[in-house]
C-alpha cells in the first residue's frame, strides 16, 4: 500500500473535509498532520494506478 504526502492546502483540505473511501469515516478521526501541517496518508489507486482517494489505516491494513 502506497502512501501519499499531502501538505498545504491538500492537507487542510483532507482535514477538514475529507474520508476513507471504504468505511466512510471523516479524515479528522484518523489523519494527523505533522509538525510541518502535512498528513502521511494511504493512498486508494483504481485499475490504472490513479489516485482516487485515500484510506484510513484499518482499512488499510484490510486491504492489504
Amino acid at each position: 500500500m502506497t502512501k501519499e504526502y499531502l501538505q498545504g492546502d491538500d492537507a487542510q483540505w483532507l482535514l477538514k473535509e475529507g474520508y476513507c473511501e471504504v468505511c466512510l469515516r471523516p479524515a479528522e478521526e484518523w489523519a494527523r498532520p505533522d509538525r510541518f501541517g502535512g498528513c502521511l496518508v494511504h493512498g486508494d489507486y483504481d485499475s490504472r494506478g490513479n489516485l482516487v482517494g485515500f484510506l484510513c489505516p484499518d482499512c488499510a491494513e484490510a486491504e492489504r
